[in-house]
């Protein structure tokens, strides 16, 4: 009765992942949680694990907000006055 261990490799710093990377680890997160077929322990480092990658997601949302945002600043015409009628 014996059992493999999984095999542990190292998972990337969340604060080197695109969005998408980050999205698609904390949706596999999520699943192997919801499977319950994990020990207490590994559950509660996904948990932490998922935490990180859900502040790097909004980390990188909140940038891009900030940039669309300057971007029509920067654009009359997209500030709201350019007279377009989409105000």
């Amino acid at each position: 009765m014996s059992t493999k261990p999984k095999k542990t490799k190292t998972a990337p710093d969340p604060a080197t992942l695109t969005y998408e990377a980050a999205a698609e680890e904390l949706e596999t997160l999520i699943e192997r949680i919801d499977e319950g077929e994990i020990a207490l322990e590994e559950a509660m480092e996904l948990h932490r694990r998922g935490q990180a990658l859900v502040q790097r997601c909004r980390a990188l949302l909140d940038a891009a907000d900030e940039e669309l945002k300057q971007l029509s600043l920067d654009d009359p015409a997209l500030a709201g006055d350019g007279g377009n009628g989409a105000d």
